[in-house]
């Protein structure tokens, strides 16, 4: 904690007027102060100023209440500038329009950004976009952290968990309300029932309820006096029904006071209080029986056995009961109609727990520590690359595999994958992910990144653009400029055909670490572009080591694409090429229905990518004579394996859908479009495939009719390859291990 008080904080909110989270934020501010940390605060200003002012702790108005764009504008303004003159380290933003200007300028500034949620926001497209997390993110309770995982796919280990801390010292039965009851003309005898909360329509339902049941309550326990804390959009409303009340009453025995911020001497001269979050809470510090109910739902008068729901939920009854006047009034009674020693006992567990599990200062060091791990965060040992997150099968099954066998090779490594959908990532394979585009996000991990691995598939090549080239080499350049290690992991390199590509891979590539290939044609490629033999090794692609799921599965997976287990398939896997024979569609149809027809065999289009391999098998199926299946939806590589396996023979065309055949053992033709093809061909021991540019009805048949004619062959020549192409598959991942290894040890 010592390091960790040599860091000046930032905090953000929208305004300091009264209210639950800017309560918590003075708090937070005032007890981090007083522990020793340098404390600045910006906001949209409000009563709560003076209170820093008091403390000594900074204050800048910056208008971060409103999404008007020329306001949200000079508030970035403002905040940069804060930033930079008082030399922030951390901001930590409460509040969604302060997260999301200071995530803003954390893609621009060198500082650790850090949020609170104090609340659960609407989660529509466009509010997401509005959203940002930060670094790290403290809940004020346990539902709200699973609605930063369920919503924003929040990684759990950047999440901590807080409370509404509590400063004991100031809520306390000792507290003096002497100058409140003066000011109110309130008598010191009455008994008094306080509820405090901001009065705005979506958090005063049960103020309404209260005075709706006034009369009730006066007729059971008379000269009994209800005060109503707070200000907001339904205040003019709520006052117009208390003057009708206490005019049916008789007397005021109903007093609004408006927006306060000497809550704590409320608080005290309950006998009963009614409210949530952290009102309740204070009053709970003043060991006053608490009835806890709000716009959120209904808890109830609070004793021992409801602290689990009212820690679960933050106190805030989210998910509960909903709040009605006859729940309220029962309760109400049942309070004020107590024995003085079960009143004192409800009282004095409330104060109990507060202290026990609501202190300001255990906020406060729950806060320090997110500090320190936002801070300290564990160097990256991998960070991957590749064309992952855009629903590519094969994509996915070699990151898959990547994963499965780095983490065999270094159990502890903290890993994170660039992809175009970090969220899926995320979660389908327990990595923190980082979307691909983030540049500034990425440019700020690589100076803690051991290896940068560019990782699997054919990422240099120039056939279908420049652009994805000019992107994975600039991710490599970045790297290297970053000082990470970089190793391009399984690749296949080529065809690179400008000039101008030729020389920024052979640039970039000699800056490299370590380069392993699938395959000996990707060596030869950069052999011709003068990378160094010494530099690179070719073992195996990742995905060659992929086992097919379960028989039981697979029989599951049949069924469920209304396939009968028993039916002798053909599978056929296909992708739309630009390149590719002008009568293709109808050649391949062709070949399809003259080879299922002669051979009794059902064919099966396994799509790859969705939507366009699926679609592109649908014009294929269209032509068909007789019926075909299509797999309708992405599956895990293990089910399409397991798939493929069911399949006499195979006609494919994407590269991973050959290496599927190989994991399953079944005889293939590969329609070769891309070089990358022959070449896996070639390495594997079967044959150059089919081209699709120039595609031959009669050469495709004789192909597909060979392959089925020597089954048991084919089968076992590639049981036997296997074997070595799983070890050389697993050989990557020892490799980039041992780079690692010498990284740490200095060799």
């Amino acid at each position: 904690m010592a390091d960790i008080r040599k860091k000046k904080i930032l905090m953000t909110l929208m305004r300091l007027e009264i209210g639950g989270a800017e309560t918590h934020v003075l708090e937070l501010s005032l007890e981090l102060a007083r522990m020793g940390f340098d404390i600045v605060v910006a906001s949209g200003g409000g009563v709560y100023e003076e209170h820093l002012k008091a403390a000594g702790i900074p204050h800048y108005t910056v208008p971060m209440y409103t999404k008007h764009p020329a306001r949200m504008a000079e508030s970035l303004r403002m905040l940069k500038k804060i930033i930079r003159d008082e030399q922030i380290d951390i901001v930590h933003a409460h509040g969604r329009i302060p997260a999301f200007l200071c995530g803003i300028l954390h893609k621009m500034m060198d500082f650790t950004f850090v949020t609170t949620a104090h609340w659960v926001f609407r989660t529509s497209f466009w509010f997401k976009q509005m959203t940002n997390w930060g670094e790290k993110v403290m809940a004020v309770s346990e539902d709200i952290k699973t609605y930063l995982m369920d919503n924003y796919g929040t990684n759990p280990k950047d999440i901590s968990v807080t409370i509404n801390g509590i400063d004991t010292n100031k809520f306390s039965p000792e507290a003096d309300y002497s100058k409140a009851l003066a000011e109110f003309s309130l008598p010191e005898e009455s008994k008094k029932i306080v509820y405090i909360s901001r009065m705005d329509e979506d958090r005063a339902l049960v103020a309404f309820h209260l005075a709706e049941i006034a009369p009730e309550i006066e007729n059971a326990f008379p000269g009994t006096d209800i005060v109503i804390v707070g200000g907001g959009n339904v205040f003019d409303k709520l006052k117009a029904l208390t003057d009708e009340i206490n005019g049916k009453i008789g007397r005021k025995m109903i007093t609004l006071t408006g927006g306060r911020t000497d809550i704590d001497q409320f608080a005290a001269m309950s006998d009963l209080f009614i409210g949530v979050s952290r009102s309740a809470l204070e009053a709970m510090a003043c060991a006053k029986p608490v009835i806890v109910a709000g716009n959120e739902g209904y808890l109830g008068i609070f004793e021992e056995d409801k602290l689990q729901v009212g820690i679960d939920t933050n106190f805030c009854c989210r998910g509960l009961a909903e709040s009605t006047k006859e729940l309220l009034l029962e309760d109400v009674k049942k309070v004020l109609s107590a024995s003085k020693e079960q009143q004192e006992a409800w009282g004095a567990y409330s104060r109990k727990v507060i202290c026990e599990n609501y202190s300001v200062s255990k906020m406060a060091e729950d806060n320090a520590r997110m500090y320190c791990a936002a801070i300290d965060k564990k160097p990256w040992d991998v960070v991957i690359s590749g064309y992952y997150g855009y629903g590519n099968s094969g994509d996915e099954a070699l990151l898959s595999a990547m994963l499965c066998h780095l983490r065999e090779e270094m159990p502890e490594a903290n890993i994170c994958v660039l992809s175009k959908n970090p969220k899926e990532t995320a979660a389908v394979y327990g990595v923190e992910s980082v979307n691909r585009y983030r540049y500034f996000k990425i440019k700020k991990m690589f100076k803690k990144t051991k290896l940068f691995i560019s990782g699997g598939g054919s990422l240099l090549q120039d056939v279908t653009s420049s652009r994805s080239i000019k992107y994975y080499l600039s991710l490599i350049k970045l790297a290297k400029s970053a000082g990470a290690a970089v190793m391009l992991y399984a690749n296949g390199i080529g065809p690179v055909n400008k000039e101008a590509n030729r020389l920024a891979v052979q640039k970039a590539l000699n800056a490299v670490d370590v380069i392993t290939l699938r395959e000996e044609t990707s060596k030869e490629e950069l052999k011709q572009l003068g990378i160094p033999a010494e530099k690179v090794t070719v073992t195996a692609d990742p995905a060659l080591s992929i086992q097919p799921a379960s028989k039981e599965r697979i029989d599951e997976v049949l069924l469920e694409e209304g396939i009968s287990p028993e039916e002798k398939l053909l599978g056929i896997s296909v992708r739309q090429w630009k390149e590719s024979d002008k009568d293709f569609i109808a050649k391949l149809a062709e070949v399809i229905d003259t080879v299922c027809k002669e051979r009794q065999l059902v064919p099966v289009f396994v799509p790859m990518q969705y939507p366009l391999d699926f679609d592109f098998s649908q014009s294929i199926a269209n032509l068909l004579s007789d019926k075909c299946y299509i797999i309708g939806r992405s599956r895990p590589a293990e089910e399409l394996i397991g798939l493929v396996s069911r399949m006499d023979a195979m006609l494919a065309e994407r590269l991973h859908s050959l290496i599927y055949a190989v994991n399953a053992f079944v005889p293939t033709v590969g329609l070769s479009y891309d070089t990358k093809v022959d070449a896996f061909m070639e390495y594997i021991g079967i044959g150059t495939g089919i081209s699709v540019e120039e595609f031959s009805v009669d050469k495709a048949i004789n192909a597909v009719y060979a392959v089925l004619d020597n089954r048991d062959d084919i089968q076992q020549a590639l049981k036997e390859k296997h074997v070595l192409l799983c070890d050389k598959a697993k050989e990557n991942a020892h490799i980039a291990g041992e780079l690692i290894r010498r990284l740490q040890f200095g060799l």
